[in-house]
């Protein structure tokens, strides 16, 4: 098929992997699901998992691709600086020209991106895989354009023949919808505009019937992150070393950031690349985690409690919000193996920790995440829904 020759009603804007990249995808799966033509540009970093989603990709033509092997607080001046720069804005806006969607829903990530659909009058999704009223209540504080090189963003703007964005918060308020893929209830409390909808977590696959609880030896999943982070494998080591003493059985998924070689797993830990944390969870008691929002809104929409270790980035405020729940139990980043089996002992054996988890369940499926967001996207630029 060439990819250029159909009309498509939906543009995805990916570039960076991680845990922006399965909401965004996420999206355009509940896009097509009501029959609407959605395309991905796409980077060597995101273009496998849009293929394996099942939708057409297109290459980025100037954007270098992201360094995906070195931590991004390491690398952050130079990946806030290109996703703010004019390779991507003019690629965006060449592939806009080619295919004239309907919408375009870009990654958080990409403010280039968002000023191209700007420029080009399509109506701009900026998706946000993060609880935004922490960054907006930052923004507010002067703390920054969270994540934004808004220097280089007014360059940009100023080639595509747009003003220049007068403060950080217009700077990520600039798209037509903020479409926030966390509950309200998990993120902060406070003012809002008009264009920033909630939605909660998307693309959770939930049986309508769960057990409530595992029989027999309890079954925990452990997950720390799809990107390198710095501390991420002696966190994960220390984890193993908890479990290692425990009853209990143990998967550990690595994703792409972990290598299962820099790993000593003991015999009740199963350590995989890979594993649908939506046909696992069912079957777990508990989840460890750092806290990654995807992960733990996972969990929380399974009804599962968590303890959580955070490693930086938003992880420590989504365990705050957790404990608050009362779902879950938050450990510093250097707890040892013997605080961190202990931590798991407790868990589990307190049934208030699996009640406010499925308090928490009850409560996403209520919102209804997917509906929200498909209104919000539809009604934007007026899709059929």
């Amino acid at each position: 098929m060439n990819e250029h020759s159909a009309r498509h009603d939906v543009l995805i804007v990916s570039w960076g992997g991680g845990g922006n990249l399965p909401p965004l995808l996420a999206a355009g799966k509940l896009l097509a699901a009501r029959d609407h033509r959605v395309i991905v540009l796409a980077s060597a970093a995101t273009r496998q998992p849009a293929v394996d989603a099942g939708f057409d990709v297109i290459s980025y033509r100037r954007s270098p691709d992201p360094a995906m092997d070195t931590a991004f607080e390491q690398q952050a001046v130079q990946l806030m600086a290109i996703a703010a720069g004019p390779e991507i804005a003019l690629d965006v806006r060449e592939v806009v020209a080619e295919l004239r969607p309907e919408l375009m829903i870009v990654d958080c990530m990409l403010p280039a991106a968002i000023a191209a659909g700007e420029s080009t009058g399509t109506p701009t999704v900026s998706l946000v895989h993060f609880p935004y009223g922490l960054a907006r209540t930052q923004m507010l504080r002067g703390a920054g354009a969270w994540t934004t090189d808004r220097a280089q963003l007014n360059i940009t703007r100023s080639g595509l023949g747009l003003e220049p964005t007068t403060d950080d918060l217009a700077a990520w308020e600039s798209a037509d919808l903020l479409l926030v893929t966390v509950p309200s209830w998990f993120d902060l409390t406070t003012d809002y505009p008009a264009n920033v909808v909630h939605a909660g977590p998307l693309g959770v696959t939930r049986a309508p019937q769960e057990a409530s609880a595992p029989e027999g030896r309890p079954l925990l999943l452990l997950s720390f992150s799809t990107t390198v982070m710095q501390g991420q494998d002696a966190l994960i080591q220390r984890v193993c070393d908890a479990i290692a003493g425990q009853a209990g059985e143990a998967i550990l998924t690595l994703g792409p950031a972990v290598s299962a070689e820099t790993i000593r797993a003991p015999r009740n830990i199963e350590a995989i690349p890979y594993a649908d944390h939506d046909q696992l969870l069912p079957r777990c008691a508990a989840v460890i985690t750092h806290g990654g929002l995807g992960t733990t809104l996972r969990a929380l929409a399974h009804g599962k409690p968590l303890l959580l270790l955070p490693l930086g980035r938003d992880q420590q405020f989504n365990a705050e919000r957790v404990v608050e729940l009362g779902a879950g139990i938050c450990l510093p980043i250097e707890a040892s193996p013997g605080e961190i089996a202990s931590a798991l002992v407790e868990l589990l054996a307190r049934p208030r920790f699996r009640e406010a988890g499925e308090r928490a369940a009850a409560a996403i499926a209520t919102d209804r995440p997917e509906e929200t967001a498909a209104a919000a996207l539809s009604g934007l630029a007026r899709l059929p829904r």
